[in-house]
């Protein structure tokens, strides 16, 4: 059985937070593939953690995908010169051939796959395109380690994610997939504040939840714990109409939102002031320029950084992409040559100095524990953890399943298996979950 059938067969996925089915990411040829560690969401160090201590099954798996895509060369891209994670990949990486490291700045954000395709390899991924039109593969380091996995029949069933912030010991976990949050925040201790907010993923692009039962999937990267009332948690959680009201207030067209926006930066005709205009004033303009939206990468520059006003374009970007996604509409963007703007190698973000715009700073020099794993009694199995179609459930109530077994059976080409990531009875199933108990 080749590499790619065996990766669908595993049900792994994109563990960099986009989810995509990886078999599918894998199936077609390309020149470079690049592995993705740049980790650039402050806080989060899991990434870090695999490449120190899995490396060899990082490079197993970067080699795998490499014959799978016939490319000429597999690139690790990271941060920090002389870490650990590099030295433990370059000891792995003695006696392969066409592999290399690349080692970016501390920027935000360093990891988005756009800019970094642009600054490893030279080339613009089009509007509206994908890696893959310049013949590029990336790929996440943990998807990595999972492909590798994967080859020797071991399924997606585990979580490697960063615990941080409000919590008495923070770290970096091995958490079986399905896992309640409770459980994650228990094994750091528990938390340390009594009223609490959970940011899911990283500070920039993660999202507010209050509800500690919920479960981890494929792709949680990270559980950053807050007080109820942090500025982050505040500007994450402000309803839609609101954050409109409050834009056709204050938004004075300084322009700033588009001139550090890195897709801007990149040479597409993405110009959040504009969209913002026509949101704010209802303008004639042309309808290009609102559709754009679908350029945006949610990066949250604009809202973190950019705007003096603290505004949010990302918020209005990503509900006009929602609302023309509900009625099944996906504009089409024209084939151009696209440059890079003259100011995009002085227009990268420190991390730091987003840490202190995010009041984060203070968890900053805490001590991680690392490669901790943590037990479950009970996990709640979500169908729908990656892009495409969700998974089918393929179990009933009452049936008992061993750890690894398919509980959920991918629906279609873009879709993925879900397996019980415990051994247990089947306690619950609908067509969105299935909930095992030991």
């Amino acid at each position: 059985m080749d590499a790619v059938e065996r990766v669908r067969e595993m049900g792994v996925v994109g563990a960099g937070g986009g989810g995509f089915p990886t078999h599918v990411k894998i199936a077609r040829p390309c020149q470079v593939v690049i592995a993705n560690g740049a980790e650039c969401e402050p806080l989060l160090f899991h990434d870090k953690w695999t490449m120190e201590e899995e490396s060899e099954a990082v490079i197993e798996g970067l080699r795998l995908v490499m014959a799978a895509t016939r490319a000429r060369e597999g690139i690790i891209a990271l941060k920090g010169k002389g870490s650990l994670g590099e030295e433990s990949l370059l000891q792995v990486m003695k006696n392969k051939k066409n592999m290399r490291i690349v080692n970016l700045g501390d920027y935000y954000p360093a990891g988005d796959e756009f800019l970094l395709v642009q600054e490893i390899t030279g080339k613009i991924i089009p509007e509206g395109a994908i890696p893959l039109s310049v013949g590029v593969v990336v790929l996440n380091v943990e998807t990595l380690k999972n492909i590798s996995r994967a080859v020797q029949g071991q399924p997606v069933i585990y979580r490697t994610l960063t615990c941080h912030g409000e919590v008495e010991r923070p770290a970096v976990l091995r958490v079986r997939v399905g896992t309640p949050f409770q459980e994650v925040l228990n094994a750091c201790g528990g938390v340390t504040v009594p009223d609490y907010a959970i940011v899911v993923g990283g500070p920039m692009m993660g999202s507010v939840v209050t509800d500690p039962l919920m479960p981890v999937t494929k792709t949680t990267s990270g559980l950053l714990v807050l007080p109820r009332d942090h500025v982050l948690v505040r500007k994450k959680t402000l309803p839609l109409p609101f954050i409109v009201k409050q834009s056709k207030a204050a938004c004075c067209q300084c322009t700033y939102c588009t001139e550090l926006c890195p897709r801007y930066l990149l040479g597409h005709d993405l110009a959040p002031h504009k969209i913002m205009r026509q949101i704010n004033l209802g303008l004639d303009v042309p309808p290009q320029v609102v559709e754009n939206a679908f350029l945006c990468s949610e990066c949250g520059l604009c809202e973190v950084y950019a705007c003096p006003m603290e505004l949010s374009p990302r918020v209005i970007n990503r509900e006009i992409k929602a609302r023309f996604m509900a009625v099944n509409y996906r504009p089409t963007f024209p084939s151009r040559d696209v440059h890079i703007r003259e100011s995009l190698p002085y227009r990268k973000i420190p991390v730091t100095v987003l840490k202190h715009r995010l009041q984060l700073y203070q968890y900053e020099k805490r001590e991680l524990e690392r490669g901790k794993d943590v037990g479950a009694s009970t996990v709640e199995l979500l169908m729908k953890q990656h892009a495409g179609a969700p998974a089918r459930p393929v179990v009933r109530v009452g049936e008992m399943v061993q750890e690894g077994d398919v509980v959920g059976e991918s629906s279609g080409e873009i879709s993925a298996r879900v397996h019980a990531s415990i051994g247990g009875k089947v306690v619950f199933v609908n067509d969105e979950r299935v909930v095992i108990a030991r």
